[in-house]
């Protein structure tokens, strides 16, 4: 784990908060990749690093020419580094059968760094040399905690920041105490092919009213919840009762009827749950909601927007999405179908109430969706609104009481490497948000702490995850091969129809595979 110095350019908030779901491949630039024995090379302008499928990693700070059976340096030669990076010797080429993925990197970061932490803890990864060739587990940074005894997986964070421009924050509730000295320890890992750059982590300490849930909102900000009161039903889009699904939270969770999923593939994209309750006495309310996506994003992303564009994703994320005018393109698609949308049933009609963007496919998240309580009626109808089957929800509550909390921001105190030693370098990077970061490679973790102080026997207190970076994913080289079937442009309905009738027909063997391919960190 080493921390380094790495410029981060911000572009429009819209961008960062409705980009697509899951783990993108940044800054190489490629043109269309011929398989064709004898057909012309390709050129990657960009300093790539090639991970090879026996831990070896290969430095190509000009590029590379890409042939159909090789890659080579496309300037001078490149620098092949064994597993331990003791040895290393010059390269002028590498079978492409030997490269198992590859990535970019910053010419301005320090590149010795930048190997270093690809590398350290990977060794259990290539046992057999297979798992980088099929891993499709993407998670961002996830986070666990001691909770009695065992780790237990408590968030995965910044979910939507998939490159260098789309660095924003995060916030998560966890569900952990204070050791006896006050003590917030966490575990952070890397369990995917991909880069994390970790500019900050903070802990958020909220005291409340015994009896008040502390949650964050759609717009990451913590609300204090109470009075809940019960929800008199629960509907889809079929009028299928879900109420008992979505009673308890006991991982039981709500997805689209298949039928539901079916017409998605050709006719209306969307589901939607309609949740009544009697009228609460103020004028606002929040929905509490336990969710998380499925892999459908995960889907639309790999098959289609990456695999679909064989090595033209390369371009397409390294050169079109580099240009804020087609990043807003994205973002504005994204935002109009994917996340969820919110809205209130008042005089006669669905009017719009808010939404609640994607949370990634791994940890259960519980986020309050605010809500206006019009007056004049018997009761209070929300419509929740989403792309068929990319949700998983397992419960839904509604809270009458809802007010913004007093919070304490409190920084780590300490970063320790999984040697066990602490890193001084690397506290520095994520105490504040600023041009450091801390730079994690597949199956590397590190354990955070921060000094909350003791509790007060007054109050309850809750505490939530401040964290803020970005990440880049490994680019297999399957996705290298493919042919470019996806054309150019952002995306648009008839690729999400694509990656519906995909996700419909791989989805228990995909489900399977992705939790199959997480990297181990021990």
């Amino acid at each position: 784990m080493v921390a380094h110095v790495v410029p981060v350019r911000r572009v429009l908030a819209i961008a960062a908060t409705t980009l697509v779901a899951a783990c993108v491949f940044t800054s190489l630039k490629v043109t269309p990749l011929r398989t064709a024995p004898g057909a012309a090379a390709d050129s990657v302008e960009s300093p790539v690093k090639a991970h090879l499928v026996d831990g070896a990693t290969a430095v190509f700070p000009s590029g590379v020419i890409i042939r159909a059976d090789s890659i080579r340096p496309r300037a001078g030669r490149g620098m092949l580094f064994d597993l331990t990076l003791r040895d290393s010797s010059l390269v002028d080429a590498i079978p492409l059968d030997r490269v198992a993925a590859m990535e970019s990197y910053s010419t301005q970061a320090n590149v010795a760094a930048t190997l270093l932490v690809s590398a350290i803890g990977m060794t259990a990864t290539f046992v057999g040399g297979t798992l980088l060739a099929v891993a499709i587990f993407g998670s961002c940074p996830t986070v666990y905690a001691d909770t009695g005894g065992a780790l237990a997986l408590q968030a995965e964070t910044f979910s939507y920041s998939i490159a260098p421009r789309l660095e924003m924050p995060d916030l998560d509730r966890l569900y952990v105490r204070a050791d006896p000295s006050g003590r917030v320890v966490l575990e952070v890992r890397n369990e995917a092919l991909e880069t994390h750059y970790i500019n900050s982590l903070e802990l958020i300490e909220v005291r409340h009213r015994a009896g008040e849930e502390v949650v964050p909102d759609g717009r990451n900000q913590p609300v204090a919840l109470g009075g809940f009161v019960p929800v008199s039903g629960i509907r889809d889009r079929t009028g299928a009762d879900q109420s008992d699904v979505l009673a308890r939270a006991d991982g039981r969770a709500f997805h689209s009827r298949p039928e539901v999923v079916a017409e998605a593939v050709t006719g209306d994209l969307e589901d939607h749950l309609d949740i009544t309750t009697p009228l609460p006495p103020g004028d606002s309310a929040a929905l509490v909601l336990r969710m998380r996506n499925s892999l459908l994003n995960t889907v639309l992303l790999y098959d289609v927007l990456l695999g679909g564009r064989g090595a033209q994703a390369l371009d397409w994320i390294g050169r079109d999405l580099d240009s804020v005018g087609a990043m807003l393109q994205v973002a504005q698609w994204y935002a109009s179908r994917m996340g969820m949308r919110v809205s209130v049933w008042e005089r006669g009609a669905w009017r719009p109430a808010g939404r609640v963007p994607d949370t990634g496919p791994i940890a259960w998240r519980e986020v309050a969706a605010l809500v206006p309580v019009p007056r004049g009626q018997d009761s209070l109808r929300v419509r929740l609104s989403f792309v068929a089957d990319n949700w998983r929800i397992d419960q839904v509550r509604v809270a009458s009481a809802v007010r913004r909390p007093e919070q304490r921001r409190l920084m780590p105190e300490a970063v320790t490497a999984q040697d066990g030693r602490s890193d001084t370098a690397a506290l520095a990077a994520v105490r504040t948000a600023d041009d450091r970061y801390l730079t994690t490679g597949p199956g590397q973790h590190f354990t955070v702490t921060w000094e909350a102080g003791p509790a007060s026997p007054s109050e309850s207190r809750s505490f939530l995850l401040a964290s803020r970076g970005y990440y880049v994913e490994w680019i297999r080289q399957a996705w290298l091969r493919h042919a470019a079937e996806t054309p150019p442009g952002p995306p648009n309905d008839a690729l999400l129809r694509r990656a519906l009738a995909g996700w419909r027909e791989q989805q228990p063997d995909f489900e399977r595979r992705f939790e199959a391919t997480r990297i181990p960190v021990r």
